[in-house]
């Protein structure tokens, strides 16, 4: 294994840093202890209602205005990172502050404040101070462990891998919590979820995450170091550490972080579309008429999408970021044209007669099921190799600025995309109601055996495919002139080693 690692960083020419696979895998926990949290957190409304009388309306409102506010937080704690510095290096500190914020607004949320009976205005204020306070701790987690694969290897065959390993632990993490929560704490309460079950969750849900992230911070040691977070300017009138001017022309004048926001939002503004609740009705409940259906595929998604997320870091180590991102992305929209194709043009609603003991031929139901099945899981496999790509391109754009300015800002590439992403994303859910009141559903929503109309058709084939194929046309056009192809990578990464190499030779590392 060594043999091999060598030689491939003599095929590049670049003696690049690599991390161990179980640190890796280590490191990358944090995404099990945010996912830990988000669990309990996607209750809210219940934990509104049981425990301080809101209203679920209310709740809602709150919820979705809170957006704003997680927006804004992503910019100040990235300034805020960014300017920090310390001998035992920044990523542990801020997420073991993030963990301590989501601790103790959940604990006030679910433990606490309901010991004192607020309701009314008082119920309102008290849940939005916990709720704001589990924001701002869940940013801190976000911001500052999106640096972790900038510091832990810049070999571009290993950087994929990060996405991997974050995808098992978005898969098993809500599988297991949700055993844990509705099979062994819920029937204790009998299966109501009110305030005695929601202290008992958050207690579990505060020390399962609290031993992820002390996982995770034995993952991130030996790289959560000062001289990790260096910038390589020989100037010496250069700033130290990144001013807020910094940040700002950053946002300004680096072209390939604007060519990313613009292919990585489009895309997750029409993939939030096309997963929206009403879409997944009206395909499986209305068009194919068996809602068990997408239960079972759900069920069953989480092997293929482990396996095509590996094959996506294979692609990516091979191709490069950028270029993996562009050739999948042709593919995605090529895979997505026919199944388009065949949802019009062949009987699918056998499929769910199939499911339901009504199909007027069984072999032929099977054999549309098996060919949907097919397309259902492919069109998830080759987005998770788009998907993974992205993510590693947003590490590729931090050395560019790296290279580019001398600047070491990878909080601050994560935040501005992270900022764009939830404002967008926010107009997903909107756009998919809008577009289905467009065809009667103004008063109610589409539901299992509702008349499959023409216009639920229309409307169900642009959510579902339309729009993430205008989105995917975004990502090749605003990709077009990126100059992030391996190559150019190869040559990035040789001259921040130059420049490493120059500042140490002269006794002005920083």
């Amino acid at each position: 294994m060594g043999k091999n690692k060598v030689t491939a960083a003599q095929a590049d020419g670049v003696n690049y840093n690599r991390a161990k696979t179980w640190q890796i895998a280590l490191a990358m926990m944090t995404g099990a202890g945010q996912m830990t949290f988000y669990m309990l957190m996607t209750s809210a409304t219940y934990i509104g209602n049981a425990n301080f009388g809101i209203l679920v309306a209310v709740t809602g409102i709150i919820i979705t205005a809170s957006r704003l506010f997680d927006g804004i937080t992503d910019p100040i704690v990235a300034y805020v990172i960014e300017r920090f510095n310390s001998k035992y290096g920044k990523i542990r500190i801020f997420m073991m502050l993030g963990w301590a914020f989501m601790a103790v607004a959940t604990t006030l949320m679910c433990n606490i404040f309901p010991g004192f009976g607020f309701t009314g205005g008082a119920g309102i204020v008290t849940f939005i101070i916990a709720y704001m306070l589990y924001i701002i701790g869940y940013t801190f987690v976000s911001v500052s462990t999106s640096i972790t694969g900038n510091v832990m290897t810049n070999d571009p065959g290993q950087r994929p891998t990060l996405s991997v390993w974050s995808t098992v632990y978005s898969y098993l993490t809500p599988m297991i919590m949700s055993m844990i929560s509705m099979v062994v704490i819920l029937p204790k309460y009998d299966n109501i979820q009110g305030t005695p079950y929601f202290k008992e969750l958050n207690l579990v849900v505060v020390i399962v995450s609290l031993v992820f992230y002390l996982i995770s911070c034995i993952g991130i040691a030996p790289y959560d170091k000062p001289e990790n977070f260096e910038g390589v300017s020989l100037d010496k009138s250069a700033e130290e550490r990144p001013a807020f001017r910094d940040m700002i022309a950053l946002i300004k004048e680096n072209k390939e972080l604007q060519r990313y926001m613009i292919a990585a939002c489009s895309d997750k503004l029409a993939q939030t579309i096309g997963s929206a609740s009403v879409v997944s009705t009206m395909l499986f409940g209305i068009w194919l008429g068996s809602m068990s259906m997408s239960t079972i595929l759900s069920a069953i998604a989480m092997l293929p999408s482990i396996v095509f997320a590996i094959i996506g870091a294979k692609i990516a180590a091979k191709k490069g970021n950028m270029g993996a991102m562009c050739i999948w992305t042709r593919i995605c929209i090529v895979l997505n044209i026919l199944y388009a194709l065949f949802l019009v043009i062949a009987p699918v609603s056998e499929i769910g007669g199939l499911m339901n003991g009504t199909a007027s031929s069984v072999a032929a139901a099977g054999a549309l099921a098996g060919i949907f099945v097919i397309f259902n899981f492919g069109n998830n496999g080759v987005k998770m190799v788009v998907s993974v790509a992205t993510n590693a391109l947003r590490m590729d754009i931090v050395d560019y600025e790296l290279d580019r300015t001398g600047k070491y800002m990878p909080a601050t590439v994560s935040a501005t995309y992270s900022f764009v992403d939830k404002f967008i994303s926010a107009f997903g859910a909107t756009i998919a109601t809008a577009c289905v009141s467009l065809i009667g559903y103004t008063t109610t929503t589409p539901q299992q055996g509702d008349p499959l109309t023409a216009g639920v058709k229309i409307v169900t084939i642009f959510l579902l495919v339309g729009c993430p194929i205008i989105g995917w046309g975004c990502t090749l056009l605003s990709m077009r002139n990126s100059k992030l192809t391996r190559v150019k990578m190869i040559e990035i990464q040789k001259n921040i080693a130059d420049k490493k190499a120059a500042i140490l030779a002269s006794g002005e590392t920083k």
